[in-house]
């Protein structure tokens, strides 16, 4: 009974770490496995800062108005939020 719970523990954290293992190769050729990496390196830095940093605006003003929000609703007395 106790032997088939811990040979079922064990069989499902094999199972996560190969996925693991299997998503991390799948991102490594996705970045590094490209013919011409070099080249290409720039391009990839350049749409990450695109993405990433240039979005933080929109993060950082979202998270304001959420809090004055939440800071309007505490002072009237809704508890409920």
């Amino acid at each position: 009974m106790l032997l088939n719970a811990l040979a079922a523990l064990g069989h499902r954290g094999i199972k996560t770490i190969a996925t693991f293992g299997r998503a991390g190769l799948m991102l490594f050729n996705a970045v590094v496995g490209k013919p011409e990496f070099r080249k290409h390196a720039p391009l990839l830095v350049r749409q990450l800062y695109n993405v990433g940093v240039l979005s933080l605006v929109i993060i950082i003003v979202s998270g304001v108005f959420i809090g004055m929000v939440l800071g309007a609703a505490r002072l009237s007395g809704a508890d409920h939020l």
